[in-house]
């Protein structure tokens, strides 16, 4: 079932749904700091700017993200077959 969470974002309040309030609320914090931040340092700025930024560095946070996992995996992957390499062989000899 679907919840209604009211969240606060860039001064404006909004009522989004969802099934997890935690997540929701997790999320909308982000962007409201990303978007305190901004307006912090882009004064001179709009508000869709400002959000477009947000928005961007939120995307970037996401994809260093996603390439420490993919480097982590395959570390992991390239241990486990050393590991199954070095089992194979013990067991052969």
């Amino acid at each position: 079932m679907s919840n209604q969470v009211k969240v606060s974002i860039g001064g404006k309040e909004f009522t989004l749904r969802g099934e997890n309030e935690f997540k929701i609320k997790h999320c909308a914090q982000e962007v409201d700091q990303q978007l305190k931040t901004l307006q912090g340092t882009l004064t001179d700025q709009s508000t869709q700017t400002l959000s477009l930024v947000a928005a961007l560095n939120l995307a970037e946070q996401k994809f260093e993200l996603q390439e420490q996992v993919n480097k982590s995996h395959n570390r992991f992957l390239s241990e486990i077959k050393k590991m199954t390499a070095f089992i194979n062989q013990s067991i052969q000899s």
